[in-house]
C-alpha cells in the first residue's frame, strides 16, 4: 500500500485543515479539533533465544499495541462530551464509544477518515491561561482505544 493511499486521496496534500470527530449514535457529542495525534499501530516484539548453547536470538512479532489518542481544541461548551468525560472521571463509569476522525479540507469536505473503536477518556487538561495573553484557552483530551482502521 502506498503512503498516499493510506493517508488520503492520491495527489491530495492538505495545507489547511482541521479535524471532525463524530461519535457513533451520539450526534450531540460531535466536535471539531485543531490537532489530533496518537493514531499509531506498532507490532510488539518478543525475543526468543534459540537454545542455551548459542547466542542467537529470534525477534518474533506479537500482538499490536496502540498509542493513546490526543485531541486538542479551543475550549468550547459541549455538554454531552463533557458529561461523558465527567462520568468516566468522577463516577468511574467508563462507556467506550466508536468514533470517526475525518481530516477536513478548506471546503469542509472529508479528505480521509479513520474509524476508531472502543474509545474512552483517560485524561483532560486545560493549558495554562494567562490574563495578559490573547491566546485562546486550549483543552486537551487523551483517549484510550481498542483499534482503528482507515475508512476512506
Amino acid at each position: 500500500m502506498s503512503a498516499s493511499s493510506f493517508f488520503g486521496k492520491k495527489g491530495t496534500s492538505p495545507t489547511s485543515f482541521y479535524f471532525r470527530v463524530m461519535f457513533e449514535g451520539r450526534s450531540d457529542m460531535h466536535s471539531s479539533f485543531q490537532e489530533v495525534s496518537g493514531l499509531k499501530l506498532e507490532l510488539g516484539i518478543a525475543e526468543l533465544q534459540e537454545d542455551r548453547d548459542t547466542n542467537f536470538i529470534h525477534a518474533v512479532p506479537t500482538k499490536p499495541t496502540y498509542s493513546n489518542l490526543i485531541l486538542k481544541r479551543c475550549l468550547e461548551p459541549n455538554p454531552a462530551l463533557n458529561s461523558w468525560c465527567k462520568d468516566a472521571f468522577e463516577n468511574f463509569n467508563v462507556d467506550p464509544k466508536n468514533i470517526r476522525i475525518s481530516v477536513l479540507g478548506t471546503a469542509r469536505t472529508a479528505l480521509v477518515s479513520w474509524e476508531v473503536q472502543g474509545v474512552y477518556p483517560i485524561s483532560w487538561e486545560l493549558v495554562k491561561m494567562d490574563h495578559s495573553s490573547n491566546e485562546p484557552a486550549i483543552e486537551t483530551m487523551e483517549l484510550k482505544y481498542r483499534n482503528f482502521k482507515k475508512s476512506m
